[in-house]
């Protein structure tokens, strides 16, 4: 019988019209028809990567040049993932929102962020397994979840693609690399990431929330890629300059 709404149907309108769609960092009501995951203001200060950056870890350079190449730190040491895929920089409301995110409990926005997440790689990209960077277990007891985790899960479930979430293990506790240089991150992670499990010959997209000097996703991709993976696509929400 058609023109009367089902019971699920007259729910759900009931619901919206209680409990409206609202953005998930400010609580802000979407505009009617709003179709984005983030609402308008919020969305502003999401800041995108500028078109001069570094063509393989995106590392933004300074100055106006609209050009992309290779920045210094790669041309000396090309890394072994093959590229870096970042949402946006590392500031305003993006850094706001990943800070929300990271240590506020705020798990809600990993549906959000991982569907940012999935519109940045680019479609074509062939994926055989989704990595997030693991936490070390005591720092997992502390927060109570992974949130490369969360994102990883977030943008496996839009591809169809497997996670494998205990593939890389963080065998021993570091310092904090928050205000170390870049030497120091690279000796604060040597031989603290492990393998079990079995890559051979898959291509691996590795996901974090943010990505700074790279030591993180640089260990991480080694690790893989000495485990007989192909190859190693980095993902990242933020990409601090």
């Amino acid at each position: 019988m058609g023109g009367f709404p089902s019971i699920k149907q007259l729910f759900l309108l009931l619901f919206k019209q209680f409990f409206p769609p609202a953005c998930p960092l400010c609580s802000h009501t979407f505009p009617s028809g709003y179709t984005d995951v983030f609402c308008p203001s919020c969305q502003s200060g999401f800041k995108p990567l500028p078109e001069a950056s570094c063509s393989l870890c995106s590392l933004p350079f300074a100055g106006k040049s609209n050009s992309s190449h290779l920045c210094g730190r790669c041309i000396k040491q090309l890394p072994a993932y093959r590229q870096v895929y970042a949402v946006g920089l590392y500031e305003q409301s993006l850094r706001h929102a990943i800070h929300q995110f990271k240590y506020n409990n705020k798990i809600g926005l990993d549906r959000s962020l991982g569907i940012l997440l999935e519109q940045t790689v680019v479609s074509h990209l062939n994926i055989d397994l989704v990595v997030p960077v693991p936490l070390h277990r005591k720092r997992l007891q502390q927060r109570s979840y992974n949130q490369a985790l969360l994102l990883a899960r977030e943008f496996a479930r839009i591809r169809n693609l497997p996670v494998a979430r205990d593939l890389l293990l963080k065998v021993c506790e570091t310092e904090s690399q928050q205000g170390l240089s870049a030497k120091e991150r690279v000796k604060n992670l040597l031989g603290v990431f492990k393998l079990q499990g079995v890559v051979s010959a898959r291509t691996i997209l590795l996901v974090d929330d943010v990505m700074t000097t790279g030591a993180t996703v640089e260990a991480c991709s080694q690790v893989l890629l000495a485990g007989g993976a192909e190859a190693v696509y980095i993902a990242v929400i933020g990409r601090a300059i």
